[in-house]
């Protein structure tokens, strides 16, 4: 069984086209309430891991170390 991350850090999935995919709420539409979904990708899941961290501390303005 695949591990969970901790809720708020977003998600990494392998995608059918082998890149990988980093997806991650960047906030909550003021009219309609929905999440805002922005993803990263790349060609490693590292690398996506590291786009995702960048993108999160930019978003919540907050140092995320639990990568």
């Amino acid at each position: 069984m695949a591990k969970r991350r901790p809720a708020g850090d977003g998600m990494v999935r392998k995608r059918a086209d082998g890149r990988w995919e980093g997806r991650y709420t960047a906030g909550y539409d003021a009219k309609t309430g929905k999440r805002i979904i922005k993803n990263v990708l790349g060609k490693t899941q590292a690398e996506v891991k590291e786009k995702l961290k960048a993108a999160l501390e930019e978003v919540k303005g907050i140092d995320v170390t639990r990568f």
